[in-house]
C-alpha cells in the first residue's frame, strides 16, 4: 500500500531532512502564490447588467465567464465569437457545459456569431439597435461593459485571413458602430470598454522612437498592444469631450477673431475606455511564444516541461483577476497616482511617495490596469499627439477597408 511505503520512508528520515522538506514546501507554496498575482477584492452589483465579450473563448475568458455566472448577483453575458453562422460544435459544447453549472436563474449566457468582416459588424450593430419599443429601457438595449478579449495572445499563425480584418480594425469598427447606441445610454450608467494588452507591450516601446530590435512575435504583438493603448487614450479624450460639451460648464476663451470653447476637464464621461495588461498565461502567451504547434519535438518538450510551466505561470482563474478588477472596481473621480507616479511593483509606495493602495481603490477613463492595480504608463504613451495619429491612422484603415469591400465586384453584382 502506498500509505505504508510513505510511512516507512518518513520513519527512516532524519529530523533535519524533514525540516528541510517542510521549509522547501512552504517556500514553493509562497513562490507559487506570488507568481499567481493578486486577486481582485472588488465585487460590483451585476444583477441585470449586460456584458458583451467580443473574441474567441480562450481559457482565461472561459474562467472569467464561469466566475461571473456564479456571482451572488450575476450579469447577463453575450459572447460574440469570430465565427460565421452556424457556430462550430466545439463552441456550442463549451457553452452548454457552462450553462449546466449555472444554479442562479438570474445568470444568463448567450452566444452570437460575429465574423471579423464589415458586413458582420454592420449586421450586428443593426440588430442590436433595432429593438421594438417597450422591449427595452431608456436608451435602448442595455450595455454595461464591452470586453475586447482578443489581440493580446501570442500565436504562431494569424487567426484572420482573407476577407477578415485585423484585430485592431475589427475592434475599432465594432466600438464606433456601437458608439451612437452607447451615447444614448442614461448618464448615470457606468459603461466600460476594456481592451486586453499583451504582457510583451513594454518590449515594443523602443519602436515608438524608431528603434525596432527584431521582427519576432513578441515584437509584433507588443506593437499591436501599444497601438491599441494609444487608440484607447484618444478615444477616451473624445468621450470626455462629448460629455463636457453636454454636461460641463463651457468657458469662453477670447481670441482675436472670436472665441473658442474650452473643455471642462472636471467632467468625465460615463463611458470609460480601460486597458488591462494581461499576465504570462500559459495557453494564450507561453504556448505561442514557444511555438509549440510548429513541430512534434516542440510539442513533446512542452508536455515534458509542462509541470514547470504550470508552476511558473498563472492559472486561468488567476489570469482573469485584472479583468475582474477593471469590471468591478469603483469609479475614481479624483486625480490619483495615475497622474504622474510610477509603480515599482516591489514597493508599497510610488516614486512620488503615493501609497500604492490608492491605485487599487478605483479606475477612471484612460487607465491601464496590471495585477489588479492602476499603473502609470511611460510618458511616450501619454502623448496626445501620438495618440491622435494612431487613432486617425486606424480610422483611415477601417474606412479604406469598408470602401474597398463596397467597391468589390461581388458587392456590385449583388446590388445589380
Amino acid at each position: 500500500m502506498p500509505i505504508h511505503t510513505i510511512s516507512a520512508a518518513l520513519d527512516n528520515a532524519s529530523s533535519s531532512t524533514l525540516t528541510t522538506a517542510a521549509i522547501t514546501a512552504v517556500g514553493l507554496t509562497i513562490l507559487r502564490t506570488y507568481l499567481g498575482g493578486r486577486t481582485s477584492t472588488w465585487e460590483r452589483e451585476s444583477a441585470g447588467k449586460m456584458i458583451l465579450i467580443a473574441g474567441p473563448l480562450s481559457p482565461t475568458i472561459l474562467a472569467l465567464i464561469h466566475h461571473l455566472l456564479h456571482l451572488p448577483s450575476p450579469p447577463q453575458i453575450l459572447c460574440l465569437v469570430p465565427f460565421p453562422s452556424p457556430l462550430p460544435e466545439e463552441i456550442l459544447t463549451i457553452l452548454h457545459t457552462l450553462r449546466i453549472g449555472i444554479t442562479n436563474p438570474l445568470a444568463q449566457l448567450h452566444c452570437e456569431p460575429l465574423p471579423r468582416t464589415p458586413a458582420g459588424v454592420r449586421e450586428f450593430a443593426r440588430k442590436w439597435s433595432s429593438v421594438e419599443q417597450g422591449l427595452a429601457g431608456e436608451g435602448g438595449r442595455r450595455i454595461d461593459a464591452i470586453l475586447l478579449s482578443s489581440g493580446w495572445e501570442i500565436q504562431s499563425e494569424p487567426i484572420n485571413s482573407g476577407e477578415e480584418w485585423t484585430t485592431e480594425q475589427f475592434h475599432f469598427h465594432l466600438i464606433t458602430a456601437l458608439l451612437p447606441h452607447l451615447l444614448r445610454q442614461p448618464a448615470e450608467r457606468n459603461i466600460r470598454i476594456i481592451s486586453l494588452l499583451s504582457p510583451t507591450w513594454a518590449a515594443a516601446i523602443p519602436s515608438l522612437h524608431g528603434v525596432r530590435r527584431s521582427d519576432s512575435l513578441v515584437q509584433q504583438v507588443g506593437e499591436r498592444s501599444l497601438r491599441a493603448l494609444l487608440v484607447m487614450k484618444h478615444f477616451q479624450l473624445i468621450l470626455d469631450t462629448l460629455a463636457s460639451a453636454t454636461y460641463g460648464k463651457k468657458l469662453d476663451v477670447p481670441i482675436p477673431d472670436g472665441s473658442v470653447k474650452k473643455r471642462d476637464k472636471s467632467i468625465q464621461s460615463n463611458i470609460m475606455a480601460l486597458g488591462v495588461v494581461m499576465p504570462w498565461a500559459r495557453t494564450e502567451v507561453v504556448r505561442g511564444l514557444l511555438k509549440v504547434d510548429s513541430s512534434w519535438l516542440r510539442w513533446f518538450l512542452y508536455i515534458l516541461f509542462y509541470p514547470i510551466i504550470m508552476f511558473l505561470t498563472p492559472s486561468p482563474r488567476k489570469s482573469m483577476q485584472s479583468i475582474l478588477f477593471a469590471l468591478s472596481a469603483p469609479v475614481r473621480y479624483s486625480s490619483g497616482p495615475a497622474d504622474g507616479s510610477v509603480i515599482t511593483g516591489s514597493s508599497d509606495t510610488t516614486t512620488d511617495g503615493t501609497d500604492m493602495e490608492e491605485n487599487r481603490r478605483g479606475v477612471q477613463g484612460g487607465d491601464v490596469v496590471r495585477d489588479c492595480a492602476v499603473i502609470q504608463v511611460p510618458p511616450v504613451l501619454s502623448d496626445s499627439t501620438r495618440a491622435k495619429e494612431a487613432y486617425d491612422g486606424l480610422e483611415k484603415e477601417v474606412e479604406g477597408r469598408i470602401k474597398a469591400k463596397q467597391d468589390s465586384p461581388s458587392n456590385k453584382s449583388k446590388s445589380e
